[in-house]
């Protein structure tokens, strides 16, 4: 039986000349975030936060965001996308392991471009709101079905060990991907 195999994307996927322009786009974009405390959802515990984020292109991005209440303050981050269909739930093993996870909803019909944005703004929003950068972000996505915008998203943070240094968020965003 042959074992899992990566999967490679199309070289234009990761033109670093198109890339470049557009995260100077996400880096011009003012980063408007609301967080907004869930004591439902929130236990002794674990603190659970909706976040409402606006991305590059002004389109409002909602999600949770939860934390032990135990660990300091520099944690580091798993960022999950769910389905447009989905309502997003928090992952409780994530939190027990110390994690600080950021669970977006995917906004329905979205291009490959604007979810890789989406995800890397996310990743971000995790950079500037606890999250320790020195342990990197982990995208986190159900177990086999790692979508495009997370393979591409974690070439460009430099988190692929193919992928050349000299990424366009290298040493100015402040953070990185493991998976």
């Amino acid at each position: 039986m042959p074992g899992p195999h990566k999967r490679t994307l199309h070289p234009l996927l990761l033109e670093r000349s198109y890339w470049r322009n557009r995260l100077q786009e996400l880096k011009l974009a003012r980063q408007s975030v609301l967080l907004i405390p869930r004591p439902d959802l929130s236990t002794a515990l674990v603190e659970v936060n909706e976040f409402r984020l606006r991305a590059h292109d002004g389109l409002r991005l909602y999600g949770l965001r939860a934390q032990s209440r135990l660990t300091g303050r520099a944690r580091p981050a798993r960022v999950r996308i769910v389905g447009p269909s989905d309502l997003p739930a928090i992952e409780s093993s994530a939190i027990t392991a110390g994690e600080c996870e950021y669970v977006f909803q995917e906004p329905a019909g979205r291009k490959l471009e604007d979810r890789v944005m989406d995800v890397l703004r996310i990743c971000q929003l995790a950079a500037e709101t606890g999250c320790d950068s020195r342990r990197g972000v982990r995208l986190s996505a159900e177990q086999g079905s790692e979508p495009d915008e997370f393979l591409i998203a974690a070439r460009l943070l430099g988190g692929d060990p193919e992928d050349v240094r000299g990424s366009p968020l290298d040493d100015s965003a402040g953070f990185g991907v493991s998976h």
